[in-house]
């Protein structure tokens, strides 16, 4: 051996040990980086509520603050020209059907809300930047038990806002108990996480004139076990979602109406057909049509239809539309966008 080889070779080790350390930091800090990217991709359309925004909401929602809620709602008054839209075979699988639905009288359900499949629908309160406000949601069935579905417009404020807070479900909602228990019979449920599609968050803008991502309207949250039982377990079986339903089926939707001349303290019902809905400058996909009177308040309450002897639901109160003749609806249409939402969570 010469001399100096046995430095020469540990100095080559030593190097190449020094490489791998240096390639092995670079790789950590790019996928570290790669991660955060992923998670602030994900992060623009969720919220992950801590343990103490929790405890917060639990202890928020009093009775005078339920009372003082606002219902929450959009109304508008469409083109009465019918949209100018590309071939309608090209558009859909079913033809599109833009007649206007008949006004149909909201009536009132039976109280109390406890018998099954009835407290699956409930009131959702929440907290927005100009007070707090009032929804209407519906337990769905998902593999944690544990998820609410309603509209966008009552978990976020879409372009240049943010989600809203003190989320809490009330199942089984009756204003007009005499008791907390039978105002509040299985209690309230505080939102751990809640979500809604990019598209929404991105382009939305509620209250305003542009209603535009409304197609988008549609949102959910999951809660935290209480006393080891899911919501599910308290309740009763989430309704099943129909993801891509036919479009023109016989719905009977659900909500607490808030605005005159409803208090927002009783479940309200409307059964009504569908047709679609769709505005110049809407993306696709069209949103579904309803006759129903129901007003803010009813916001993200169920729609369901009966298919091959089961009930599914296939949309949520989205606007409300009043045109010349009628007192009407829109709900989204649950397509591979909601889906891939509800399986975000």
């Amino acid at each position: 051996m010469q001399p100096g080889s046995t430095h020469n070779k540990n100095l080559v080790v030593t190097m190449s040990v020094f490489a791998g350390v240096l390639v092995t930091l670079v790789g950590l800090l790019l996928s570290g980086t790669l991660a955060v990217k992923a998670g602030r991709t994900q992060a623009m359309n969720s919220r992950q509520y801590s343990d103490s925004d929790i405890e917060d909401t639990r202890g928020f929602w009093d009775q005078d603050r339920q009372d003082e809620a606002k219902p929450r709602g959009e109304e508008i008054s469409p083109d009465q020209q019918p949209p100018q839209l590309p071939d309608q075979d090209q558009r859909q699988p079913e033809r599109a059907d833009y007649r206007q639905p008949p006004t149909i009288q909201a009536r009132a359900v039976e109280a109390p809300y406890t018998d099954p499949g009835l407290a699956i629908r409930g009131k959702i309160f929440f907290r927005m930047p100009d007070g707090t406000a009032e929804c209407s949601g519906t337990v769905v069935h998902h593999p944690t038990g544990n998820m609410v579905w309603t509209a966008a417009h009552c978990l976020h404020g879409g372009r240049n806002g943010d989600f809203y807070d003190r989320v809490t479900f009330v199942p089984g909602y009756n204003g007009a108990g005499r008791t907390l228990q039978e105002r509040e019979p299985y209690g309230r449920w505080p939102a751990r996480r809640t979500t809604v599609s990019n598209q929404w968050a991105q382009d939305a803008d509620p209250g305003g004139r542009d209603a535009s991502a409304s197609p988008f309207d549609y949102g959910a949250f999951v809660v935290d076990r209480r006393e080891g039982r899911t919501l599910e377990d308290a309740v009763g079986p989430g309704a099943d979602v129909y993801w891509n339903a036919p479009r023109h089926l016989r719905v009977e939707s659900f909500g607490y109406p808030g605005d005159k001349p409803y208090d927002g303290t009783a479940l309200y019902t409307c059964a009504s057909p569908t047709t679609d809905f769709h505005e110049n400058g809407w993306p696709e996909p069209d949103m579904l049509w309803m006759g129903c009177t129901m007003t803010g308040g009813s916001s993200g309450g169920g729609w369901f239809a009966e298919v091959d002897g089961r009930s599914y639901l296939v949309s949520n109160v989205s606007l409300g539309v009043t045109t010349q003749t009628a007192r009407t609806m829109t709900g989204p249409y649950l397509g591979d966008v909601a889906k891939e939402m509800y399986e975000s969570l």
